[in-house]
C-alpha cells in the first residue's frame, strides 16, 4: 500500500485496465460457468444496501424478515414453506453446514462417513477434510445417477449422511431420491439433496411438462436442501441457499453468539459476517420474475439446449454422453483427444467445462443462438484440424 492515496478516476482507469483481463457475460465465450448476470435491476439493489449484514440480525431486523421470506419462497418452491434455513455465501457453504448438521445429529453414535455419489461436488470432499468424516463415493449407472444397491451396500453403523444430486455438476443429472428417501428412513440416517443448480431449473421444468424425478421435500426422508440463487435463479454473488425441513434439524448445530443481537438470535452457518445485500436483491428478483418470469427463462434455455445438442450430433468424431436432462450437455470424441478440443477452443477464448470423460456445457440465460453457432462453427474447425488418434489419451485438469 502506497503512503497517499490515489485519485478515483486513477484508480478507475487502472481498474478498467486490469479487468480488461477477464472475460465477460456479454462475449460467446463463457459456456462452463453455472453462473451468469444478475438483472440489472438486482445489481441496483445490491449496490443500494451493501452495508446491510446478517451476521448481527438484531441491528438489520427488516433485512432478517427479507431472508425469512426469501427461505418461505425457496421453501414453497420446494414443497415446504415451512423450512428453515439461511442465504450463505454459496453451494459450499450450505453443503458443509447439511453435513455439519448430519454429523452434529449423529455425534453420540459414533458415526463418520458420508455416501456420495461419484458425481457429487468437491463440497463434500471439503466438509470430510474439515470435520474428519469419510467420504464413500458410489459408482453411477448406466444413466449417470447413483447405483442405488451401491448406496445401500455402502451404509454402515459409521454411515452419518447419504448425499443426493438434483441437477449434477457435470451432467445435470437427477439422482433416484425418491429411493434415497426410503433407504434414508429405513435405516434413520440423515438425506441431504444438493440441488444447487437443479434448484432453480427442475420446479418449472415440471410446470412446463417435463417428467422429472421427485427430489425435494415432498418426500419425507429429505432432511436439507442445497439451492443457488445466484445460478439459475440469477441471483448476485454471493447468493447460496440451505433448507431445513425442520429447525430440528440443525438445533444442535447452533451457536450462541451474546455480543450479537444481545444473544437473541443464534448462528448454524459456517461464516459469521454476511451479506444482506444478496439476500436482498434475491427477494426483489425473485418478485419481480416470478413463476411465469422464471418459467420463460427455463424455457429459453431448453429450447436452446436442444437446438445445442442437435448440432453437436452433426460434427463428426463428436458424440453426446447422454440426452440432456436439463440445461447442461456432455459431449466428448472417439476420435480426438478431449483434451486437445478443450485446448484449442481455450485459444479461441471458449471457456467450457474439462472433467477426466467429457467436455460440458451450460445453456445459461446470458447465451444465445449466435453464441452457440459460433462455437459449433469453431469446434468444427478444430475437430477438422485434428489427427484422430486410436485411443485419445488425455491429461485432464479442472
Amino acid at each position: 500500500m502506497q503512503m497517499n492515496g490515489c485519485s478515483a478516476e486513477k484508480i478507475l482507469k487502472k481498474l478498467g485496465k486490469i479487468m480488461g483481463a477477464d472475460m465477460s457475460y456479454e462475449e460467446p465465450g463463457i459456456l462452463g460457468s453455472m453462473c451468469t448476470s444478475p438483472l440489472e435491476f438486482a445489481n441496483q439493489i445490491f449496490a443500494t444496501y451493501l452495508h446491510k449484514n446478517l451476521g448481527d440480525p438484531g441491528l438489520w431486523l427488516g433485512t432478517w424478515a427479507i431472508e425469512r421470506d426469501v427461505i418461505k419462497m425457496l421453501g414453497n418452491l420446494l414443497n415446504d414453506p415451512n423450512c428453515s434455513g439461511y442465504l450463505v455465501t454459496g453451494g459450499t457453504e450450505a453443503n458443509l453446514i447439511a453435513m455439519k448438521a448430519a454429523r452434529d445429529t449423529a455425534r453420540f453414535d459414533g458415526r463418520s462417513e458420508i455416501v456420495v455419489p461419484e458425481s457429487a461436488h468437491a463440497s463434500f470432499d471439503k466438509a470430510a477434510d474439515l470435520m474428519r468424516l469419510k467420504v464413500i463415493k458410489v459408482p453411477l449407472n448406466e444413466e449417470y445417477t447413483v447405483d442405488i444397491e451401491g448406496v445401500e451396500e455402502a451404509i454402515s453403523k459409521r454411515t452419518v449422511a447419504i448425499v443426493g444430486i438434483a441437477g449434477s455438476t457435470s451432467l445435470g443429472t437427477i439422482d433416484n431420491v425418491e429411493k434415497l428417501s426410503e433407504i434414508a428412513l429405513d435405516h434413520g440416517i440423515y438425506l441431504h439433496v444438493d440441488a444447487a443448480f437443479g434448484g432453480f431449473v427442475i420446479p418449472f421444468m415440471k410446470r412446463m411438462g417435463y417428467e422429472l424425478p421427485k427430489f425435494d421435500f415432498e418426500l419425507p426422508g429429505v432432511l436439507s436442501i442445497t439451492v443457488d440463487p445466484h445460478k439459475m435463479g440469477l441471483g448476485p454473488i454471493p447468493s447460496g441457499g440451505i433448507l431445513f425441513r425442520s429447525e430440528q434439524n440443525i438445533v444442535k448445530s447452533f451457536y450462541n453468539i451474546p455480543y450479537l443481537a444481545g444473544g437473541k438470535f443464534k448462528q448454524a452457518t459456517i461464516v459469521g459476517t454476511r451479506s444482506g445485500a444478496s439476500v436482498i436483491a434475491t427477494w426483489a428478483i425473485m418478485k419481480f420474475l416470478g413463476i411465469m418470469g422464471y418459467i420463460d427463462i427455463v424455457r429459453k434455455c431448453m429450447k436452446l439446449t436442444n437446438y445445442f445438442a442437435d448440432s453437436l450430433r452433426e460434427i463428426e468424431g463428436i458424440k453426446l454422453v447422454r440426452e440432456p436432462v436439463m440445461n447442461i450437455i456432455g459431449f466428448t470424441s472417439n476420435k480426438f483427444s478431449n483434451y486437445k478440443i478443450d485446448k484449442e477452443l481455450r485459444r479461441k477464448r471458449w471457456a467450457i467445462g474439462c472433467f477426466p470423460d467429457m467436455l460440458r456445457v451450460v445453456v445459461m440465460p446470458h447465451i444465445q443462438k449466435s453464441h452457440v453457432d459460433k462455437f459449433i462453427h469453431d469446434l468444427k474447425k478444430i475437430t477438422a484440424s485434428l489427427i484422430p488418434e486410436e485411443t485419445p489419451k488425455d491429461k485432464y485438469y479442472l
